[in-house]
């Protein structure tokens, strides 16, 4: 479907295939043959069907520029796996050219391959890791070539750049975000969070709450700030509001629903603090950014097969383009590295970024294990093995193409704002919406979300736009999705054409189009606990 390049070659790293989508479409015996399967690399021995298949029907593929097929003895679903060959019990399975998994008993070829017959292997983290030389990654430079790409955005006085004017109503803990969303639906302009913690925390929690909402307040998307708390929580308002104004220039105003005598008392005096902000927030006007200027988050959720075969390929395409034009991306769910890490290694601009990487995954799996926890339980999740993806592997060496090839310059922490700029990878949760969050809060103006089973979350600050390459959730859910990435699976588009209409996409929302998510109001947030109330 797609060539690696770049950084992968640069690794003399072998992960490509010899697909492409006009491979779906194939002139075979002087008639028009339709392809039913898509085979990721030469080496795998299993293939991915593209359409519902009949047991005793023959199984259309090509591999090689060669045609082939299988006979499917048993049904194969939409999007999962037909075995090409007799599969031992305990035999690897290969699919990307990589091993997604063992056999759990022995699959005949033509049957199907799915997380009832196959596992996840444990990794060798110790093995991967590389000597590290001690050098500094190299900032990565814009490229001269291609045209020069400009939006209409919001410069702040800290000289980042926001695509949306809003003015935030922030509670400081779960008991004001009640009174926080009536404050936000009275004045036009106004966005509001729903926040679930701020009280009766470790330090280490309320430390991440303190990031997720200190980060909130600082995103370029943000004009001012009007904060709402209790009067008993762990920080309070005053405090929430101090830290901000230390981080930035903006206004920032707060309130105590104990303190100003309950709820309705504090409505009334946040809701006229909140319209004077978007008084002052209508005077600002736009100007011309070049896109250089822009951080774009990426996230994956609802994954089935084609999330790995189309979708995240495409947005990997994005990623690349933005990055030589000089932006940058963050990709950050570092647990749906894990069976992959490997490769997003391989994609260090340093051997100590590529060990950064390995150790993210290692100390992931070290801190579930801590808790009596194996994360190979919980991913992939229920939706995403009815969507074809049977072990962690296979859905993380999917999950990594979105973040594309070109070399990673650093690697974040949860909701830490960038330092470089370029291809940066944060260690999040796999949950996309706490992933999101952590993103938005270290600085991304906006999110592009593949998801292959649907999904209609969003996120107040910055504008998520939601691509699909699954015709039918395309269709089923066409009120959620912003994007229609199928024409890949059906070989009318190809990999670097999608990735362009991404881009043109992005540059419409950064100029003001609003995402269907962003249209609907939505705002969902989590924030990643290290663990349980006190």
């Amino acid at each position: 479907f797609f060539k690696q390049k770049t950084a992968y070659e640069i690794y003399q790293c072998d992960w490509s295939s010899d697909v492409c989508s006009s491979d779906l479409m194939n002139v075979a015996g002087g008639k028009n043959m339709k392809v039913d399967a898509l085979i990721m690399d030469p080496k795998d021995n299993v293939v991915t069907c593209v359409r519902d298949v009949k047991a005793g029907e023959v199984v259309h593929y090509r591999s090689k520029n060669e045609d082939l097929e299988i006979l499917a003895k048993e049904a194969i679903p939409f999007s999962h796996k037909i075995s090409l060959t007799d599969l031992e019990e305990g035999q690897e399975v290969i699919k990307y050219g990589e091993l997604i998994g063992k056999t759990t008993r022995k699959i005949n070829a033509g049957c199907l391959v799915d997380h009832n017959n196959i596992y996840s292997v444990p990794r060798d983290y110790e093995s991967e890791l590389v000597e590290e030389k001690g050098e500094e990654p190299v900032e990565i430079k814009k490229s001269e070539k291609g045209e020069k790409i400009q939006f209409l955005g919001y410069r702040r006085s800290d000289g980042r750049v926001g695509i949306r004017n809003h003015v935030l109503i922030l509670p400081a803990c779960a008991c004001g975000s009640e009174s926080s969303r009536i404050v936000a639906s009275q004045v036009r302009g106004a966005v509001n969070i729903v926040f679930n913690t701020g009280c009766s925390d470790v330090a280490d929690n309320t430390a991440m709450s303190q990031k997720i909402l200190t980060g909130f307040a600082c995103n370029p998307n943000v004009y001012g700030v009007v904060i709402i708390g209790l009067g008993c929580e762990t920080v309070g308002h005053k405090q929430l509001r101090e830290k901000i104004q230390k981080m930035t220039d903006k206004p920032v105003v707060s309130f105590g629903i104990q303190e100003e005598g309950g709820t309705l008392k504090t409505i009334e005096k946040a809701t006229r603090a909140a319209r004077e902000l978007a008084a002052q927030a209508g005077l600002v006007r736009k100007e011309w950014c070049d896109i250089s200027e822009l951080i774009m988050g990426i996230e994956c959720g609802g994954s089935d097969a084609t999330s790995g075969i189309a979708s995240n390929p495409a947005v990997g395409e994005l990623s690349d383009l933005l990055v030589d034009l000089g932006a940058s991306t963050i990709m950050s769910e570092s647990i749906e590295w894990i069976g992959g890490e490997h490769i997003v290694a391989k994609r260090g601009a340093t051997p100590k970024i590529h060990n950064q990487v390995i150790r993210v995954c290692e100390e992931y799996e070290k801190h579930l294990k801590q808790a009596g926890q194996d994360c190979r339980a919980g991913q992939p999740t229920p939706g995403n093995k009815a969507g074809g993806l049977s072990t962690l592997d296979e859905k993380s060496l999917g999950c990594i193409r979105k973040g594309g090839t070109r070399p990673i310059v650093e690697v974040l922490e949860q909701a830490v704002r960038p330092s470089k700029h370029g291809a940066i990878v944060m260690d999040t949760a796999g949950y996309d919406i706490s992933s999101v969050t952590s993103m938005v809060a270290a600085g991304c103006a906006c999110v592009i979300f593949t998801t292959g089973r649907g999904t209609p979350t969003g996120n107040a600050i910055a504008p998520v736009l939601k691509v699909t390459a699954n015709k039918q959730t395309y269709t089923h859910m066409e009120d959620n999705m912003d994007v229609d990435l199928s024409g890949i699976i059906e070989g009318t588009k190809t990999i670097e054409e999608s990735g362009k209409m991404l881009l043109d996409e992005i540059v419409q929302v950064c100029n003001g189009k609003l995402t269907k998510a962003e249209a609907y109001g939505f705002s969902d947030i989590a924030v990643d606990h290290v663990c349980r109330f006190v």
